[in-house]
């Protein structure tokens, strides 16, 4: 039987996905791993912490990225348990990956706390990447945009599509665009504003979730 890490990456091999984003991975501790010819670069909690262990991010690499990634130093960096990052050295411009894991609507003061912490980290995380590197933000973010969000932003961050329902998270991730002008795509791929030319085919995969068991669809772009 197939453990659920190998079903993933059948699900990121059969969908020819190069680069990939895992959120809620329930992983402790970081590191590099290997799943077949795949390379997984996680973060998670440490294992000695058992009450948060539902938490951890990670990005996988096909063979071709995890060349581009060896050849430009292995650069990764685990930021927390909720935030992962990558730098593939690219021509003629270097990309940085993010895989970012925000915590639900917070309805606690421990959540908010949480996700305080995310938004804050990931701004520190921003704030030290190039401004002439290719910025591409991926995961789930739990946020829901409205579609009154379009009308608020005034940099036009968000697209003609959002939902009609939107949450307080999807309000600050837009705020988070603003300040760092940044273009929200479709479920949360957000890229510099100035490199949205570069994103051309957007689209979910419904059928990718397969025997993995998760409510979540596989979206590539």
């Amino acid at each position: 039987k197939q453990s659920k890490k190998q079903l993933i990456i059948k699900q990121l091999k059969q969908y020819w996905i190069q680069v990939a984003a895992l959120s809620e991975t329930c992983m402790c501790d970081s590191g590099v791993n290997f799943v077949n010819d795949y390379t997984r670069i996680y973060s998670g909690v440490q294992s000695d912490n058992k009450t948060r262990k539902a938490h951890g991010v990670a990005i996988c690499l096909d063979p071709i990225a995890t060349k581009v990634w060896k050849n430009s130093g292995s650069e990764w960096e685990a930021v927390s348990e909720r935030i992962i990052k990558i730098r593939l050295k690219c021509t003629p411009i270097d990309i940085i990956v993010l895989s970012v894991y925000s915590p639900v609507n917070p309805s606690k003061k421990q959540m908010a706390n949480d996700a305080d912490k995310v938004y804050s980290d990931l701004q520190d995380t921003i704030n030290n990447v190039s401004t002439n590197d290719m910025l591409i933000i991926m995961g789930d973010l739990n946020a829901r945009v409205g579609g009154n969000q379009q009308q608020l932003a005034s940099t036009n961050s968000v697209g003609p599509f959002a939902v009609d329902v939107e949450n307080e998270k999807g309000a600050r991730l837009v705020d988070l665009c603003e300040i760092n002008n940044i273009w929200h795509m479709i479920d949360y791929t957000l890229v510099n504003k100035k490199f949205r030319s570069s994103v051309e085919d957007v689209r979910k995969c419904r059928k990718a979730s397969g025997a993995i068991g998760t409510n979540h669809r596989l979206m590539r772009t």
